[in-house]
């Protein structure tokens, strides 16, 4: 026992050597992983083992001179035209399943379509001399697993035979948490990628529920299946897909445990979403001044003679008076004539003793940064902020969609700056319509410094993980426009919480989200009360389980192994007779189906 406490002592002054495999090019998540990797311990020995198969205007995320990179090129031509057929589809319909109409199987095509390509390019790294020499010659001490629609990835971390933490940048999805025999009644608990209420479901909403866990039930016995014969063809008999999930010490989410639905869990299911090491204050570039009767704007400087403006360089933007770089001795200058509102300051918090000179510098630094935002201007309107992710890009957009959203937001008395994730010249539906007077549009912004802005009434966006996660922490409230994946249940979570509301891109295609600004408008304040609320709490909750992230890698990194080896945690699984029982019914009622048809 003794000897045994010894080398867990010693074993943290030895360098790791930490295996990563994330995505498939998706820029949020290799952006995740990337952090992951950063945050391990100075000296530890990095690999980063990729299969590169679509790329969304960022190419290869660039990665420290230290660490390797053993990656795969797959961006081929099948890919790009894969990723236009589901970017148009986007604009169209929830991706890979569409609640409204289930019966469109269009995504659920495209879906199978993606998880063939990343078994064949799964199947080209397990025949890279690279990694077989490394799988051979390395002794990893952990694997980082981007596990989302990676089985076979998978099934190559397992042959690295060491300690696995299942990671993604995605929530708790229960089709791979059933692999550690955690139950997710489909009557009780909503699916993840479904946009239906943890606090209850009607009976439609249950038998939607169900469908879709057959679904992946479905989809994971055959993949399963199907990659078995797989690794058993190149001389790896003994990789099961979901005994190797089974075994992995944690499973790992991107979701807060404060704001999940209302499900079982077990001590290996771990919430990583506070782990984020953000301040909002950081992100500060305006400090409001709150006074009894209006709202200043006060420059984050003091003490030295005042100027009227000053001149950008590069720009032709001026800083009006109160932003420029220092403040008048009479104190504040107020924007009350600027027709600016009486409304309190929202987020008092998030403006207090802050470095004025820092706050100054990082604003003269936006705005040269983004000039066509005209930053300056924004001290003064109220604006905002539309962004649907990186994956979702604007140059797909269906023309009449486009005329739907700028007609809403052509009725809504404040700016909007939307970021589109496409260049301008490659919008190609502007030739076709006139931009409204109050809409702005820009292929990126600084998402973060506009969360932070005093002037920003609320976001719409499509709901991923990050977004979310940065959402609760500057407390925003938000449209959320679900596209695909995990979005649904996402922003179903907010809805539920008070701080959201939800609408689908079919109801926008209708016509009905000028409606539904218009009555969000209506009752903004309650929804910045109650994300000011959620926000508080994360902060709370973060202080206590800081770092938490850190711990649990490196504590399976220590004893992932040995737990399983010895069999310290039940790592069987134990679920077959469940889900063989379900594919069973599955089938019959297709070849009943079938039968009648035919």
């Amino acid at each position: 026992m003794l000897l045994l406490l010894l080398v867990d002592l010693i074993r943290p002054l030895q360098a790791l050597e930490v295996a990563l495999i994330p995505s498939t090019g998706c820029y949020s998540h290799d952006v995740m992983m990337k952090e992951v990797g950063l945050s391990m311990p100075p000296g530890a020995s990095i690999t980063w083992i990729q299969a590169f198969l679509y790329d969304f205007g960022f190419g290869e995320i660039p990665l420290p001179a230290n660490w390797t990179r053993l990656s795969i090129w797959g961006h081929d031509d099948e890919g790009v035209e894969l990723m236009r057929s589901a970017g148009s589809l986007l604009w169209e319909q929830n991706v890979p399943t569409d609640f409204d109409r289930p019966w469109d199987l269009r995504g659920s095509f495209s879906f199978f379509k993606m998880l063939e390509r990343h078994q064949t390019y799964c199947e080209k790294m397990l025949d890279d001399q690279r990694f077989l020499q490394y799988m051979r010659s390395q002794k990893t001490d952990v694997v980082l697993l981007d596990h989302f629609l990676q089985e076979c990835m998978g099934g190559l971390a397992y042959l690295l035979n060491t300690s696995v933490v299942q990671f993604s940048n995605w929530p708790i999805a229960d089709g791979y948490i059933t692999s550690l025999n955690v139950p997710a009644n489909p009557s009780a608990t909503p699916k993840t990628g479904t946009p239906y209420s943890g606090l209850g479901m009607s009976f439609g909403e249950r038998v939607g529920n169900l469908l879709f866990h057959w679904v992946i039930i479905t989809a994971r016995i055959i993949q399963n299946f199907v990659l078995s014969r797989m690794f058993a063809r190149k001389g790896f008999p003994e990789v099961d897909i979901i005994r190797s999930e089974a075994e992995r010490a944690i499973y790992a989410g991107r979701s807060e445990f404060l704001f999940d639905v209302v499900r079982p869990i077990n001590n290996r299911v771990k919430y990583f979403g506070s782990n984020i090491q953000m301040n909002p204050s950081d992100y500060v570039t305006v400090i409001p001044e709150l006074h009894e009767n209006h709202r200043d704007v006060m420059h984050p400087q003091s003490g030295i003679n005042c100027r009227q403006n000053i001149q950008l360089p590069n720009s032709t933007a001026q800083l009006p008076l109160s932003l420029s770089d220092c403040l008048c001795q009479n104190g504040p200058v107020s924007f009350a004539a600027a027709n600016i509102s009486s409304l309190p300051v929202r987020r008092t918090n998030l403006y207090m003793e802050l470095d004025r000179s820092s706050v100054q510098q990082k604003f003269l630094e936006i705005s040269r940064q983004f000039p066509e935002l005209d930053w300056p201007s924004l001290t003064k309107e109220k604006f905002i902020l539309v962004s649907f992710g990186s994956v979702a890009q604007a140059h797909y957009m269906p023309l009449d969609l486009v005329r739907q959203i700028f007609s809403a937001f052509a009725q809504t008395p404040y700016k909007v700056i939307w970021q589109t994730n496409s260049a301008t010249k490659s919008l190609l539906w502007t030739r076709n319509i006139s931009v409204p007077r109050n809409v702005i549009m820009t292929s990126w912004a600084p998402i973060k410094e506009m969360l932070a802005h005093p002037n920003l009434q609320y976001l719409i966006c499509h709901g991923g993980i990050n977004t979310i996660n940065e959402l609760l922490l500057f407390g925003v409230p938000v449209i959320g426009v679900h596209l695909q994946g995990d979005q649904g249940s996402n922003l179903r979570r907010l809805t539920d919480l008070g701080a959201a509301v939800m609408i689908s891109i079919a109801r926008i295609a209708q016509g009905q989200l000028p409606h539904t600004m218009r009555k969000f408008e209506n009752n903004l304040e309650r929804h910045w009360q109650r994300a000011a609320q959620l926000s508080s709490m994360l902060e709370t909750y973060r202080t206590i389980h800081k770092d938490q992230q850190v711990f649990w890698i490196g504590w399976t990194a220590r004893h992932g192994k040995r737990l399983r080896d010895r069999n310290f945690l039940n790592m069987h699984y134990v679920g077959d007779t469940e889900n063989v029982f379900w594919f069973t019914v599955i089938a019959i009622l297709i070849g009943m189906f079938t039968l009648v048809l035919f």
